[in-house]
Order: structure tokens, then C-alpha cells, then sequence
């Protein structure tokens, strides 16, 4: 199967692989090696991600994670996609002769990029853009976002990877109490292209049912392991968070859950 994108022919040479059966990072290496031109596309639950080759160069990484809308390039990014590839339930495919776009506006679909104008802590800044609720809803999504990526590097490097199964399941267990856990993709909504949380979805629920996903998420961790490890390892990614975004944090009521969260004291 091939198809004309200008004066280069786009080749399918693998579809829909499952994540079971493929070790991302080593078939990343072997297609470098080949002096490869292309792109891999790795789909998760609600998260997915684009690794652009050519040969000789460094690869170019976009990955998109559709909770939080945020999408985000660079080193911390591949390592991000190849802890995700690592779990199953995920596809992964190869497409020979697709190029890196040159510019943002060439990527698919729409990007979540920082506003100009965001505080030094992050925050959005009060201006003309928005209303103070809609201003709120823009950084409470990008907090909720911070705290999942900060629980699932903890777990996930103490684990070996067990965090997507187990954010799923912990989400699937308090959908009862908290309905928008059952597709968190469904509570984001766009805004002048910007992501913010939907006005379905209220700022106390959504911080109060995220938070209690993960604290579940890490128990089970530490029983798994056996041992206060995953922890210890979560408090200190908590800790580092709070520290880079205090006021943020405290305004939506974030810090109290934190020690919760970890099962550990840190202070």
C-alpha cells in the first residue's frame, strides 16, 4: 500500500502492532541503523504519539495526550512515549517515506501550546483573553495534567510501567461517584485553542476525583512492590511539583490531597 505525498511515495510497512509484542525503543534502534525515513505512530488509551526518522538525524518527537490537551516535544518526551509503548493495550505503526513537518502549523491536528503571557509559575495571565472562571478552567486541566504526569514518572520507574492499567482501573472504579472519570478526553473542551476543562465537568469534582484515582493508583502500586519504594518515590515528585507551583496548587485546593496521594509524610 503506498500513496503519493509529492515527490515522495508514503509506504505502510507495519500497522496497528500491538505494544505486547513490540519493544519500541529497540525498533526505533534497528530503524535507524537502516538509515530509515519515516514516521512511528504510537496510540494509547487517550494518549498518542509521533516519532519522525530520517537518517542520520536525530529523531523529532510529538506526543499528544488527550486528558489535559498538552502536547510537548523533545528528549523528555521520547523517554515519556517509550514508558507509555512499554504497557500493553497500545498500537504501534510504521509509515516509510513520511517527513518531520518543518513548522507548527504542519502537524495534525490542534495544538496546545503555551499561551504567551503565562505566569512565571505557569498560571495564565489575567488579560483580555478569557474570564476569570475560563482562566481557572485552562490551569486547573493544566495542574490535573502536571499531577497525573508526576504520579505516573513515580510509578512507572518503580514499576516498570504498571501505571496506565492502573489509572484506567482506579478511574473505572469511581465512575459511579465521579462520571467524568470514564473518559477523561470527554471533560476537555477547546477554547480560542486552548484547552480547558468542560463546563460539565465542576473545578471541585474534577480535582477531588483525580486525586483520588491516583492515591487508589498508588496504593496498589505499593502493595504490588511490596514495600514503601513507590512512595517515597511519589512523594518526592510531589514535593518537587509543589515547590514549582505553590500558589497554583493551593488556589484549587491541590496541596491537602498531595500527602494523600503519596501515603506519606515529606514535611
Amino acid at each position: 500500500m503506498a500513496e503519493s505525498s509529492g515527490a515522495r511515495r508514503t509506504r505502510v510497512l507495519h500497522k496497528d502492532l500491538d505494544t505486547v509484542f513490540v519493544n519500541l525503543a529497540a525498533l526505533v534502534r534497528h530503524l535507524q541503523q537502516r538509515d530509515f525515513t519515516g514516521r512511528v505512530h504510537v496510540e494509547m488509551d487517550e494518549y498518542d504519539a509521533d516519532i519522525f526518522l530520517a537518517a542520520r538525524e536525530r529523531p523529532r518527537v510529538r506526543e499528544r495526550d488527550h486528558v489535559t490537551g498538552r502536547v510537548a516535544e523533545g528528549e523528555s518526551a521520547m523517554q515519556r512515549v517509550l514508558v507509555r509503548a512499554s504497557q500493553p493495550g497500545g498500537l504501534v505503526s510504521v509509515y516509510e517515506g513520511e517527513v518531520a513537518p518543518q513548522s507548527d502549523e504542519d502537524w495534525a491536528g490542534p495544538l496546545q501550546l503555551p499561551r504567551p503571557g503565562a505566569g512565571e509559575h505557569g498560571e495564565a495571565a489575567s488579560d483580555d483573553s478569557g474570564t476569570r472562571e475560563e482562566i481557572d478552567r485552562r490551569n486547573v486541566l493544566q495542574l490535573g495534567g502536571e499531577l497525573i504526569g508526576s504520579v505516573e514518572r513515580a510509578v512507572s520507574s518503580a514499576t516498570r510501567g504498571e501505571f496506565a492499567a492502573d489509572f484506567r482501573d482506579a478511574r473505572m472504579e469511581l465512575s459511579d461517584r465521579f462520571p467524568f472519570l470514564a473518559s477523561l478526553a470527554a471533560c476537555v473542551e477547546e477554547a480560542g485553542g486552548e484547552a480547558r476543562l468542560a463546563r460539565s465537568v465542576s473545578i471541585e469534582d474534577f480535582v477531588a476525583g483525580v486525586c483520588e484515582a491516583l492515591r487508589l493508583v498508588v496504593e496498589r502500586a505499593a502493595a504490588r512492590e511490596g514495600g514503601g519504594g513507590v512512595r517515597r518515590e511519589v512523594a518526592r515528585e510531589l514535593a518537587a511539583l509543589e515547590e514549582k507551583r505553590p500558589r497554583a496548587l493551593a488556589r484549587f485546593r491541590f496541596t491537602q490531597q498531595l500527602e494523600r496521594i503519596a501515603g506519606l509524610r515529606w514535611t
